[in-house]
C-alpha cells in the first residue's frame, strides 16, 4: 500500500480508536488484532505492506509465534490510544499505554515493531526502527506511488503537474472510501477510488472489504493452489475414463456382429478345419463371407468365446451410457468447483468433502505422532460456546462429539462450516441464535452476500447418508432464520 492508500485505510480503522484488544494472533507473517467495545478488527501485512481494518477470521495456530506472544503479554486488555501516520508517509504508529507499535512498510521489507520509548522490545522482521518524523508537514504528493501516479495519470489522460497530484489526492481522499477489486497479471488490485484502466472491478460498500478479498486469498491461497493442482489431476483422469468409455460404447455397439459370427463358424463348423487362421464360407443370405479364427482354438470353443464376448458387450451397452453420462457430469461439477477455488480461495477447507465425493485425491500432510488434534475455532456469544469448524472432516468431528440436543447451524445450500451451538437443551436466546447464524453465513460461499439464509436444528435431527463424504450430513427436521453474514460488527472472540 502506498501512503495515499493507508491514508484512506486509517479512516476505516479510526472508529476503533478507543477500543481494547481482545485477542491477537499472527498467520505466517500476517497480525491480527482484534478489539471489543467498539467490536472490530485490524490485519498488518508485512510481506504485502496492507493496513486495514478486517472481517477475516482465518484458522490460528495452536501456540503463537514469539512475536504474537509478546504482543499478547503487553497489549492484550490495553485500550488503542490513537493511530498517527508520519505525515503521508508508510509508517505508522498505534499507541497503547506504555507501549507504542510500529508499522514500517518505507523499507524493501515492510516490518512491524513493538517499541517503549526509544527501547525495540520486539520486531517482526529483522530491521531495526529508522528514524520517523511523527510531525512531519503532510504533502498529500508525498504519498502517492507508482501505482496511484499511473491511475491518476490515466484519469487526465497525461502525466499531472505537482499542483494537480496534490489537487486530485485530497479530491480522492475527501470522499468516503470505497472498494474496489481489479484482477490483474500480477493478480488482485484492491483500490479506494475506480481505476478504469485495470478493466472492470468488482464494488464493495467499503475500501477493507476489497482489501480482506486479497488478503484472504493470499492466506489460503496455499491450500487452495494444493487443491487446485488434485482437482485438475482428476479433471484429467476422468477425461481419459471418459475417452476410453466412449471407444468400449462404440465397440459394445457391435455385439450383434460378433453372435452373428459365432452363429456362422458353428453352422458352417463342418467346413472348418482345425488349425483354420482364414477361411470363406457362405453366409445366411447365400453370399460368400470371409471370416477369421484363432488357429490355436479349436472353432467351435472360439465359437463359444465369442458368445461371451457378445454377452459381455451387450450388457455393457446398457451400462456405459450411464457411466458416460455419470463422467461428464461429474467432469462438469470438478469445473466448477475449479473456478471456485481459482476464485475463491479461502472456501479451500470446506471443498474437501465435496472433492473427495468426485474422486480427488486430496493431499493430507502426514499426522505427527502424539500431537493434540486440533481445536475449532471457538466463540463466547451470551455465555454460550458457539465452535466452527475449519475444514470437511472437522465439520464431520464436531457432530460426532456433540450433544444430541446441541444446536447445529449452516448456510443454507451453499459449502461452508459447520457450527455448533452448545445448549444441550437449554433455551437460547434470539440474539445469541442470531450471532451464531451470523458466524454461519460468514463461514461459507455466502459470506460477501447481504443477507444469508442459514439452516438450524438440534444434532439429534442429522443423520449420515451411507458413503457420504466427510462433513456431509442429511438435515430432516429443520428451520431458517436470515441474517447478515458476521464481520464487523459480529460477536467478539
Amino acid at each position: 500500500m502506498e501512503g495515499v492508500e493507508l491514508r484512506a485505510a486509517l479512516r476505516e480503522v479510526e472508529p476503533l480508536v478507543g477500543g481494547r484488544v481482545a485477542k491477537v494472533y499472527q498467520v505466517g507473517e500476517v497480525i491480527f488484532l482484534r478489539i471489543f467495545s467498539p467490536p472490530g478488527a485490524l490485519v498488518i501485512d508485512p510481506l504485502d505492506k496492507a493496513f486495514h481494518r478486517t472481517e477475516l477470521r482465518p484458522p490460528t495456530p495452536d501456540r503463537p509465534p514469539a512475536f504474537a506472544a509478546l504482543l499478547r503479554k503487553y497489549l492484550r486488555g490495553r485500550p488503542l490510544l490513537s493511530l498517527e501516520q508520519a505525515g503521508y508517509d508508510r509508517a505508522l504508529r498505534l499507541r497503547f499505554p506504555e507501549v507504542d507499535l510500529v508499522v514500517d512498510y518505507r523499507p524493501r521489507r515492510g516490518n512491524v515493531l513493538l517499541v517503549q520509548g526509544t527501547r525495540v522490545l520486539g520486531t517482526l522482521g529483522e530491521a531495526g526502527l529508522s528514524p520517523v518524523d511523527w510531525g512531519r508537514p503532510e504533502d498529500p504528493a508525498e504519498g502517492v506511488g507508482p501505482g496511484i501516479k499511473r491511475a491518476l495519470e490515466a484519469r487526465l489522460g497525461r502525466t499531472p503537474t505537482e499542483k494537480e497530484l496534490r489537487e486530485l489526492v485530497e479530491e480522492l481522499l475527501s470522499a468516503e472510501p470505497r472498494g474496489y477489486l481489479y484482477r490483474t497479471p500480477r493478480g488482485p488490485v484492491a483500490s479506494f477510488f475506480p481505476r478504469p484502466e485495470l478493466g472492470d472491478g468488482e464494488e464493495f460498500p467499503h475500501y477493507f472489504q476489497a482489501l480482506d478479498r486479497v488478503r484472504e486469498e493470499d492466506l489460503f491461497l496455499g491450500e487452495a493452489r494444493t487443491l487446485i493442482r488434485a482437482v485438475r489431476d482428476a479433471i484429467k483422469r476422468k477425461r481419459s475414463a471418459l475417452r476410453k468409455v466412449e471407444e468400449e460404447l462404440g465397440e459394445a455397439r457391435g455385439w450383434e456382429e460378433l453372435k452373428t459370427k459365432a452363429d456362422l463358424i458353428l453352422t458352417r463348423l463342418h467346413e472348418i478345419p482345425r488349425g483354420t487362421r482364414e477361411i470363406e464360407v457362405e453366409g445366411f443370405d447365400g453370399e460368400p463371407v470371409r471370416i477369421t479364427l484363432d488357429p490355436a482354438i479349436p472353432p467351435q470353443e472360439y465359437a463359444q468365446r465369442l458368445y461371451a464376448r457378445a454377452r459381455k458387450l451387450r450388457r455393457a451397452q446398457g451400462e456405459l451410457p450411464r457411466r458416460l453420462k455419470r463422467l461428464r457430469e461429474e467432469l462438469e461439477e470438478l469445473g466448477e468447483l475449479l473456478r471456485e477455488l481459482e476464485g475463491r480461495p479461502y472456501l479451500a477447507p470446506y471443498l474437501e468433502g465435496e472433492l473427495e465425493a468426485l474422486g480427488v485425491r486430496v493431499p493430507r500432510p502426514p499426522a505427527a505422532p502424539r500431537e493434540e488434534k486440533p481445536r475449532p475455532r471457538e466463540f463466547t456469544i451470551g455465555g454460550y460456546r458457539v465452535l466452527v469448524g475449519r475444514s470437511a472432516r472437522e465439520n464431520e468431528r464436531l457432530v460426532r462429539e456433540a450433544h444430541p440436543r446441541d444446536l447445529w447451524l449452516h448456510a443454507r445450500g451453499v459449502p461452508g462450516a459447520h457450527v455448533i451451538l452448545k445448549c444441550a437443551g437449554r433455551e437460547v436466546p434470539q440474539e445469541v441464535l442470531e450471532e451464531a447464524a451470523r458466524l454461519a453465513a460468514w463461514h461459507s460461499k455466502a459470506r460477501y452476500d447481504t443477507k444469508v439464509a442459514v439452516t438450524y436444528t438440534e444434532v439429534r435431527h442429522l443423520r449420515k447418508p451411507k458413503g457420504a463424504p466427510p462433513g456431509a450430513f442429511a438435515v430432516y427436521k429443520e428451520q431458517v432464520i436470515v441474517v447478515r453474514p458476521g464481520g464487523e460488527d459480529g460477536p467478539s472472540a
